[in-house]
């Protein structure tokens, strides 16, 4: 009976997890782009254990270079939870390619003092664990102005038989010229202006509801209300992680450095929590921020509801992403892994 509730449940997280391609400007859907942000977790042995694959490819043939000569196509930087890079490289390919790397390998041709600025304590036990953060992946050269590139990031543990996968969400380019995807007045709420990711998609609440607005034909741009994320929680049983990561575009997006919320079960009971979001990169264990009192046995299964409102600026540009991972370790038929991207909503 047990490994038919858990079939059932990875089933559902599965299903819920497919979603259709919308190419909607400010929402990171399932549509070839330019730049984009995935973030690793490695075990801190930095050769066994669980590692994160990185794979894209060019679905478009847009890349520079060919089989026989590769160029240019993109630099990525390797930046720590506070954003802070302290590594960076480059990719070259040519068109139509395939190009795939994984944190081990990045992380070995890193300096030793590289490694330890990216070290986390994941399950909050006082010893760092994982080494963990984000990479920016920066398209270059004629590359650079193109919407030719899809990806997916893997979490693996092969030599357990755990794997799981999600789409890495790609920023569109959008040009300034006439004809382009987003025009005024709604461009400057969902397109960068300035800095690294000029002229690409924004996943900001501002992004999120002008790309709304946009749709029904409104005529004006207009600042979001409040911004919601929604985290899905299960957690089989005792030996089980539901591991929550969440990118930010900036650190100390709230003054807490925490996000005061209500967490359910599957019974409709909600208490609060806090949930901290000080850092650009969050990755973390979120048993240890759940309220017991939800539970008296498991699994623990519900939702967090995470809502606050933008009420400044800051709030209403900041861009968030937002993934869960879960796994469950048992016999060979009752051992799985899930990552799914976290829902996302705006007033």
């Amino acid at each position: 009976m047990k490994k038919f509730f858990i079939a059932l449940s990875v089933l559902a997280a599965l299903m819920l997890s497919v979603v259709p391609s919308q190419a909607l400007v400010g929402s990171p859907d399932n549509v070839p782009g330019s730049d984009f942000v995935v973030p690793f977790v490695a075990d801190i042995s930095g050769s066994t254990g669980l590692n994160t694959l990185i794979v894209m490819f060019d679905a478009v043939g847009g890349w520079d270079g060919t089989a026989a000569v590769a160029a240019l196509n993109f630099h990525y930087t390797v930046n720590t939870n506070r954003s802070v890079t302290v590594y960076d490289a480059n990719v070259t390919g040519s068109t139509n390619d395939v190009y795939s790397t994984d944190a081990f390998t990045i992380l070995a041709a890193m300096s030793s003092t590289a490694r330890a600025a990216l070290a986390v304590d994941i399950d909050l036990d006082g010893t760092n664990d994982h080494y963990s953060g984000y990479i920016y992946f920066q398209a270059m050269g004629n590359n650079a102005n193109e919407n030719n590139t899809v990806g997916q990031f893997y979490f693996v543990n092969l030599a357990a038989g755990k794997a799981a996968a999600a789409n890495i969400p790609m920023k569109e380019y959008s040009t300034i010229a006439a004809g382009a995807m987003v025009q005024a007045p709604f461009r400057n709420e969902m397109v960068s202006t300035a800095g690294t990711d000029v002229d690409m998609e924004l996943f900001s609440a501002n992004a999120m509801l002008n790309a709304q607005r946009l749709q029904n034909s409104n005529a004006v741009a207009a600042n979001a209300t409040d911004f919601w994320i929604f985290p899905r929680v299960f957690i089989a049983d005792a030996g089980a992680v539901n591991w929550f990561m969440f990118w930010m575009s900036s650190n100390d997006a709230f003054a807490s450095g925490d996000v005061h919320c209500n967490a359910y079960n599957a019974s409709e009971t909600a208490l609060s929590t806090n949930i901290p979001l000080d850092n650009e990169f969050h990755v973390y264990d979120v048993a240890n921020y759940l309220p017991t009192g939800l539970w008296t046995a498991y699994p623990h299964e519900g939702f967090v509801d995470m809502t606050w409102a933008t009420n400044t600026a800051a709030l209403r540009t900041l861009e968030v992403l937002g993934w869960v991972y879960q796994q469950a370790t048992g016999t060979a038929s009752e051992s799985w892994t899930v990552m799914t991207p976290m829902w996302r909503d705006v007033d």
